[in-house]
Order: structure tokens, then C-alpha cells, then sequence
């Protein structure tokens, strides 16, 4: 077993559906959070681990970023919000058509410090 001396934490955000969930376990290489085709399964912050050289990421998957119409959808919204500050990267899952999209506005406006780095996943391709 490797000495770890660096850490990173990774929020891994985006719209409900787009695959933050299918990325996270892709990223653990085992099933630590629910996949399903209904919106909305994950409804808590998940942690996954994983290492690799001499440095440990530690993964949030978070729900999905949506316009809240309940008291479960403002919940979800502000586990979203929560988890993007005091990370050191955040990313937005999405699909390819549009990058982004209005999860990444909110990605790169949320709330926590303004020199986090930030990048775009595509978690779907187009055929």
C-alpha cells in the first residue's frame, strides 16, 4: 500500500438524471451509490474513496440541481449547494448537448471560495 500524502475533495454536481452517480461509481470501481432511470434516487450527499499514487479523492455525489417545487426538493438543493463549498474541485456532470448548462452556472457561482477549480464531465455520449 502506497504512503498517501495529498487529498482532494471532488463534488461531482449536475442537472437530475445526467449520471453523476454512473460517474461515481465508474470512479470507485465498485457500486457505492444507487443508479436508477428515475430522477431524484440520490437525495443525500455520497461519499466514495479512491486512491491513486500518493493521493486520496474523496468524491460527494450529490442530487440532482433542480428548480425545488417541495420541502424534499429544497432539502436536495441545499445538499447541492452545501457540498460545492469548501471542496478543492468541482465538477458538473452533464450530457454533451448542452456542456453544462444551468448546473454549471450554478457551479461556478455557488457559494465557497471563488478560486476553486472547476471542470465539466460529459457523463453521455452522442451517436
Amino acid at each position: 500500500m502506497s504512503n498517501i500524502t495529498k487529498t482532494a475533495m471532488i463534488t461531482v454536481c449536475g442537472r437530475p438524471n445526467v449520471g453523476k452517480s454512473s460517474l461515481t461509481n465508474a470512479l470507485v470501481g465498485e457500486k457505492i451509490a444507487i443508479v436508477s432511470n428515475k430522477a431524484q434516487t440520490t437525495r443525500n450527499r455520497i461519499y466514495g474513496v479512491v486512491n491513486r499514487g500518493d493521493t486520496q479523492y474523496v468524491l460527494l455525489d450529490t442530487p440532482g440541481l433542480h428548480k425545488p417545487r417541495s420541502r424534499l426538493g429544497d432539502y436536495m438543493v441545499k445538499v447541492v449547494r452545501e457540498s460545492l463549498s469548501d471542496v478543492d474541485v468541482r465538477a458538473a456532470a452533464g450530457g454533451a448537448h448542452p456542456p453544462c448548462g444551468r448546473a454549471g452556472e450554478v457551479l461556478c457561482s455557488a457559494s465557497g471560495r471563488s478560486s476553486c477549480p472547476a471542470c465539466c464531465a460529459s457523463t453521455r455520449s452522442t451517436r
